[in-house]
């Protein structure tokens, strides 16, 4: 039986992890945030790091 303690538990994946793998490169991604142009399930966010695992909907609002 494996030791459960030797292991992290997965993290879900942050906003910056599921931009990336929307294709956007991290320095775009990084610029987005910053700008708050990015929303999770129609909530402004600037945290690269907030959790936000599917299915929660990220947006990118231009301008």
């Amino acid at each position: 039986m494996p030791d459960e303690t030797s292991h992290e538990a997965a993290q879900p994946p942050t906003v910056l992890d599921r931009l990336i793998a929307a294709g956007i490169d991290r320095a775009r991604a990084l610029a987005y945030l910053e700008a708050s142009a990015v929303s999770v399930d129609g909530e402004r966010v600037s945290d690269p790091d907030l959790p936000a695992p599917p299915p929660a909907r990220l947006t990118i609002q231009a301008g």
